[in-house]
Parts: C-alpha cells; sequence; structure tokens
C-alpha cells in the first residue's frame, strides 16, 4: 500500500498494518464460510445416503449441518456486505443536491449501525442462554450455534463501515466512483 496524499502522516502510519489485518481477517472469513459450505453439504450428503440407501440415519448431521448453516449465514452477510451485494434502493437519493445526498448517507449509515450494535449487545443474553441449554441430537451447548450472532455482527458492522464511510467522508469520490459503475 502506498502513502495516500490526502491523509495525515500518523493516520498513513496506521493504514497500512489495519489494511494487513483486514485482508488476512476476510481470508480467514472466507475460509470459514467455505468450510461451513463444504461442511453442511457433505453432512446433508450422509444422511441422505445414510437414511436411503443403507437404511440408517446418522444422528446429529443434520443438527450440525443447521449449525453450520446458521454460522455461514451470518458470516455470509459480511461477505455481501463487502462486495456490495445487499439490495439498496437510491432511486430518489441520487436525484437530490449533494448535500441531501451526504446527510442521507450519514443517516443510512447511522441507522444501520445503531442495529447492528443492538442486535449484536442482545445477542450475549442469547448467549448466556446457549451456555445453559444443550442441542437435542448430539447435547452441545446451544452457545455454538448462537455464537454466530455476535460474531457475525461484529463483522457486519466492519464490513458496513469499510463499505460505508469512504462515501461518507469523500463524497467526491464516492461521486467520482459511482459515475464509473454506471
Amino acid at each position: 500500500m502506498t502513502r495516500s496524499p490526502d491523509l495525515p502522516p500518523w493516520l498513513n502510519s496506521v493504514a497500512r498494518p489495519a489494511t494487513l489485518a483486514l485482508t488476512g481477517l476476510r481470508k480467514l472469513v472466507d475460509l470459514m464460510a467455505g468450510l461451513l459450505f463444504i461442511y453442511m453439504a457433505l453432512a446433508i450428503m450422509a444422511q441422505i445416503l445414510g437414511r436411503y440407501v443403507f437404511g440408517y440415519s446418522i444422528a446429529g448431521t443434520d443438527e450440525t449441518a443447521v449449525f453450520a448453516q446458521v454460522w455461514l449465514v451470518l458470516l455470509g452477510a459480511g461477505i455481501a456486505m463487502r462486495n456490495r451485494q445487499h439490495v439498496g434502493v437510491d432511486v430518489l437519493i441520487r436525484r437530490t443536491p449533494e448535500r441531501v445526498q451526504q446527510l442521507a448517507r450519514l443517516a443510512s449509515y447511522a441507522l444501520g449501525m445503531w442495529f447492528l450494535y443492538v442486535v449484536f449487545v442482545g445477542s450475549f443474553a442469547l448467549l448466556g442462554i446457549g451456555m445453559m441449554v444443550q442441542s437435542p441430537a448430539l447435547r452441545l451447548p446451544m452457545a455454538i450455534p448462537y455464537a454466530a450472532l455476535p460474531v457475525g455482527m461484529a463483522y457486519f458492522m466492519l464490513e458496513f463501515s469499510v463499505a460505508s464511510l469512504p462515501d461518507i467522508l469523500r463524497p467526491a469520490q464516492a461521486r467520482a466512483n459511482a459515475a464509473a459503475l454506471t
């Protein structure tokens, strides 16, 4: 990463390690999502083969496949945010003056972060319950699937900030990027 002339020097010294950490985290999340998907597919296939070919149901495969799906969906939300694949309707906002667009972006970011924060904080109560409750088939603590909620929300908040803040802090660059996309 080269030095950015529009950033203060102290921020340039932080930007490189932060970029490397973000890149590493994204690779880890991508790896985990891939492994979860593969496991989920194999577990379901094993359950189908066991049940219909061998006449024997494998205990717990459907339960762990559901756990993997929960983790995959919540990590996948952050991956979709990174790739800007979440639905956004901005037809009216684009027709307003620049200042209104800037305020709308800021309000959208603030409301989105507030919602994600509320879910993140609320998920810890669910984790507490999950420590006391066990899954029906394998008797695993339900905190395992419930932990996907705070982890997924934290990752989504990070990717939401990375995707949104440049548009808010540098509106001229956001306009140029939007013009390049159309």
